[in-house]
């Protein structure tokens, strides 16, 4: 008898311990080598004025990086896309290069130094900039499991999304994926790419209003009404520190991404920098995201988001839980995401869970990737501080 209620008390912990093992939400990291195809071989024009900027990958490097991305949404769970579906993937082209080239020519002037040779930019490009290698086997993927339409979707702070889609590789990947697309407009086929301020052109936009109590940024935002209406959407966020933000992952390359810069304003100064934790949880609660993804082949640090230094990391992070994607991803750069106030922000509003008891780490650990991120000045209002009425 003694015996049969030990193995039965034996057998309800195993149980009890599996039952609580799925419940946690899991995050996939992947790491990719080596980094000489992984992270080295991605090339932007950027000292030849000449010609039309433009971006270049290897085959090699372009199918290591697939198989990074799919192994990654395997052990995560894998998308939630089904036949007939139409999916929205926001990616973050957020800036010009010439912007980039110009802050490092004032910098070099201001300091009375040399300019970084054209490997330090292409490093620099590739730290703020979706990976369009990434984008790609995203949509492959989508494709595959039915999708009748893939859309992706860009809001930079300033100029064009179009226009960055040409220099930094979409244009020529999407029209290798999908033939049928028009060469101005980016439309046609299964495969398309978009730009926010295409809905405020085409009357495709409405107000809406956060779905989520508590403090609020604004009490409504200009959204496209593809990106709400979208059957799945998933966020391929980079991995950076950021002045305003603290850290700018997959839930801020939506709440700040997706409002229009043709009304909210250049730089999105029509959305309240010094609310940015409510904005971004605002507009993450009218249309939540359904999988993020981390570009974190090499990302920022320092006094991010644009004056910052490139680090290489060489990895994919991926989940269906987007807070729990972006608080593992603050983990991997050695810092905490209970300091945020844009992961707390969207935690509170029960988009998804920062606690690391909660949250299934699979694959590669973070022990065996993090790398302590230089903060350098960053004070910015994301971040999160402990006492009463902290945000």
């Amino acid at each position: 008898m003694k015996k049969i209620l030990i193995l039965a008390v034996v057998c309800i912990f195993a149980v009890s311990t599996l039952a609580f093992a799925a419940a946690k939400t899991k995050v996939a990291i992947v790491k990719g080598t080596p980094h000489e195809v992984i992270g080295d071989s991605w090339e932007f024009s950027m000292f030849d004025f000449r010609k039309r900027w433009e971006t270049t990958w290897t085959a090699k490097s372009e199918k290591a990086i697939e198989r990074m991305v799919r192994k990654a949404v395997n052990l995560a769970g894998g998308f939630p896309v089904k036949r007939g579906d139409e999916v929205m993937i926001k990616v973050n082209v957020v800036q010009d290069a010439w912007f980039v080239f110009s802050l490092e020519s004032q910098k070099a002037r201001w300091t009375n130094t040399a300019m970084r040779d054209a490997k330090w930019f292409n490093h620099q490009m590739q730290s703020i900039l979706t990976d369009g290698r990434i984008a790609r086997a995203v949509a492959l993927i989508c494709k595959e499991k039915g999708a009748k339409k893939v859309t992706i979707v860009a809001g930079p702070n300033a100029g064009h999304a179009h226009a960055y889609f040409l220099v930094y590789g979409y244009v020529d990947m999407a029209k290798k994926l999908n033939k049928a697309m028009d060469q101005w407009t980016h439309k046609g086929g299964w495969l398309e790419l978009y730009d926010v301020s295409d809905a405020v052109h085409d009357g495709t936009w409405k107000y809406y209003k956060p779905k989520r109590r508590g403090l609020h940024g604004l009490s409504q935002y200009p959204l496209p009404n593809k990106w709400v209406n979208a059957d799945v959407r998933i966020s391929i966020g980079k991995m950076k520190t950021h002045d305003n933000a603290g850290v700018s992952l997959t839930l801020k390359n939506v709440g700040i991404g997706i409002p229009p810069v043709r009304i909210v304003g250049a730089i999105k100064l029509g959305l309240p920098h010094d609310k940015t934790q409510w904005v971004v949880a605002d507009v993450n609660s009218i249309a939540p995201i359904d999988y993020a993804v981390v570009d974190a082949i090499w990302a920022v640090e320092g006094w991010g988001a644009f004056y910052g230094e490139p680090v290489p990391m060489d990895l994919i992070i991926a989940g269906k839980d987007a807070v729990a994607v972006d608080a593992t991803g603050t983990r991997v750069m050695g810092l905490q995401p209970s300091h945020y106030g844009v992961i707390r922000a969207c935690a509170d509003s029960g988009l998804g869970t920062w606690k690391a008891d909660e949250i299934q780490v699979v694959g590669d650990s973070i022990a065996s990737v993090m790398r302590q991120f230089d903060i350098g000045a960053i004070t910015g209002v994301g971040i999160y501080h402990t006492g009463p009425k902290a945000w």
